[in-house]
């Protein structure tokens, strides 16, 4: 029986036996941050949800392929991230809407919605690569080697993007 402290080493050594329990659990310990990288892509909580659905379908019907030795939360974003990407080629840019967004937006008491807008419009503007790396670090916590891992490119790279994308933001919102 699996623990809840389990690693992720353990949960896909278990994925890969077949455990259910072991694929549930990691499930549970991705889906809210993949939810979230997500329909700050895509704009919308119900694609995006169906998105990380995919891609656990995806993981589970692979499961025997996974590596335990490499870091299967880069693995999960950016397998997620080519479904986006994927997803975005087949939808027209005239789609997006802010619909269901009021949930993700988490406004802050002292912060004025405006700026809340203004803020997420900016962000939307980044070019795509920039965007993403931003994204990633700021409201999904990776650190600029895990970023590097998952948009397959080096530290270096990331750094300049999220140098760059500050450089842009601030343009826009001040």
């Amino acid at each position: 029986m699996l623990d809840k402290n389990n690693s992720d080493k353990d949960l896909i050594v278990a994925v890969k036996q077949n455990e259910h329990d072991a694929f549930k659990e990691l499930y549970l310990k991705y889906f809210q941050m993949l939810i979230r990288f997500a329909w700050y892509r895509v704009h919308s909580v119900d694609i995006a949800k169906e998105l990380v659905q995919e891609l656990f379908i995806r993981v589970w019907s692979s499961r025997k392929s996974l590596d335990p030795e490499k870091s299967i939360k880069a693995y999960l974003y950016k397998a997620l991230s080519n479904l986006i990407i994927n997803h975005l080629k087949l939808k027209s840019s005239n789609d997006i809407s802010l619909d269901n967004n009021d949930d993700y937006l988490e406004p802050s008491k002292n912060e004025n919605i405006d700026l809340q807008i203004d803020i997420r419009n900016a962000i939307d503007s980044l070019p795509e690569k920039m965007k993403s790396v931003y994204m990633l670090s700021r409201y999904d916590g990776f650190s600029y080697d895990e970023i590097a891992e998952i948009c397959n490119v080096s530290k270096k790279a990331v750094e300049k993007r999220m140098s760059k994308a500050f450089v842009l933001l601030r343009k826009k919102i001040l």
